[in-house]
C-alpha cells in the first residue's frame, strides 16, 4: 500500500471506543440472509472488556496484518479463525473489535470436549445459547467469541458449517408467534419474538473462532473463514498494554519507566503467555515487591530477575 494512501475498512485496531460507524458495509449478495425485523441494539456495557483490555482511553498500536484480516472478515461476512501462541491476545481480539466498533456486549461460547452444536444454539425449547443469540437479526452484527474450537469433538466444527452457510437455524418445538429467551451471559430476562420458530440473521455476526492448535480443524470450516495468526507482542505493544493497565493519572499505582524497561528486556526472550507474565511482574513491582527484594541485598538486576522468575509457569 502506498505510504500516502488512506487505510481501508472500518476497523483500525486501536481498541478505542467511539470509532464505530453507521455506514456498515453491505454484505456480498451470497452472504445476505434477509433476517428481520431488526431487534433493538444489545446492551452496550461489557464489564469483562475492561478486564481483558484495560483503560479504553489508551489506544493500542495497530498491527497491519490484524487490521486487514479483520476488515476482510467484516466486509465478506465471514468468521475470523484466529491462531497463535498462548497469551498473544486471541480471545481479547473479540472484545477489541466490539469496543472499537460499538457492537455491544460480547457473547462467549467456551468450548470443551463435550460441546455440541445443540448446546450453542439452544437449550430446550425456550432458551437460546450464545451461538443462537448471535444469529438473531440486528442492524449491525453481534460479536461472538467461540473460544478453543480445537478442543471439541470433530463433529462440532463440521456441524457448525451448516449454520455458517445458512445464516440461521430452526428452533424445534417453538410455538408459532412465540418467543425465546436470550443466552444467559447476555440478558437472561429478555425475550425476543420468533417468526415460525426460525432464527435468521440480518447482519452476519462477527464470529471470532480461536484455536490453540490441539488438533486440525476440518477443511470445510477453515475454507469458510478468514484466517489470522496473532504475532508475538512487540515492545511497542507491551508498552501500550502497560499504559492501559496502569493509567498515568494514578501515579501511585503506575510502574516507573525503568521498571517497565527492565521487564521489556526479559519479555523479549520469553515464551508462553508473555503479556500476562509482563503485567504480573509490573503488578508485583507497583505493590512494592521489587523494592523489597532490592533492599534485601539482592541488588537491582538480581531483584528484577527474581521477580520475573516468579511469574513463570515452569519451575525455577
Amino acid at each position: 500500500m502506498p505510504a500516502n494512501s488512506e487505510p481501508w475498512g472500518i476497523y483500525r485496531g486501536t481498541g478505542c471506543p467511539g470509532t464505530g460507524t453507521d455506514d456498515w458495509p453491505d454484505p456480498p449478495a451470497w452472504r445476505s440472509f434477509g433476517g428481520g425485523p431488526d431487534l433493538p441494539a444489545p446492551q452496550a456495557d461489557d464489564p469483562y472488556a475492561s478486564v481483558l483490555l484495560g483503560d479504553p482511553a489508551h489506544p493500542l498500536p495497530p498491527v497491519p496484518e490484524e487490521v486487514d484480516r479483520v476488515n476482510a472478515a467484516l466486509f465478506l461476512s465471514r468468521p475470523l479463525l484466529v491462531t497463535g501462541e498462548p497469551g498473544t491476545g486471541k480471545s481479547a481480539l473479540a472484545y477489541r473489535i466490539s469496543r472499537e466498533l460499538g457492537l455491544g456486549r460480547v457473547l462467549r461460547w467456551q468450548i470443551t470436549s463435550l460441546s455440541t452444536l445443540h448446546e450453542g444454539l439452544y437449550a430446550g425449547a425456550g432458551r437460546l445459547g450464545p451461538l443462537g443469540t448471535a444469529f438473531l437479526p440486528h442492524r449491525t452484527p453481534r460479536v461472538l467469541l467461540i473460544d478453543r474450537l480445537d478442543r471439541a469433538d470433530i463433529a462440532l466444527p463440521e456441524d457448525l458449517c451448516t449454520v455458517l452457510t445458512t445464516g440461521g437455524f430452526s428452533l424445534p418445538h417453538a410455538a408459532p408467534g412465540g418467543g425465546a429467551r436470550l443466552a444467559p451471559d447476555d440478558d437472561p430476562a429478555a425475550t425476543v419474538p420468533l417468526s415460525g420458530g426460525e432464527v435468521r440473521c440480518h447482519a452476519f455476526p462477527v464470529l471470532v473462532i480461536t484455536t490453540g492448535g490441539d488438533r486440525d480443524l476440518p477443511h470445510d470450516l477453515v475454507s469458510r473463514c478468514v484466517s489470522l495468526r496473532m504475532p508475538r507482542p512487540t515492545p511497542e505493544f507491551l508498552r501500550a498494554v502497560a499504559a492501559a493497565r496502569f493509567p498515568d493519572g494514578d501515579s501511585a499505582r503506575a510502574p516507573a519507566p525503568d521498571v517497565v524497561d527492565a521487564f521489556l528486556e526479559r519479555a523479549a526472550d520469553a515464551e508462553g503467555r508473555v503479556v500476562e507474565r509482563f503485567l504480573d511482574a509490573l503488578q508485583l513491582a507497583v505493590d512494592g515487591v521489587l523494592s523489597a527484594l532490592a533492599a534485601d541485598g539482592r541488588g537491582w538486576p538480581e531483584a528484577v530477575d527474581t521477580l520475573w522468575r516468579w511469574t513463570a509457569a515452569e519451575e525455577p
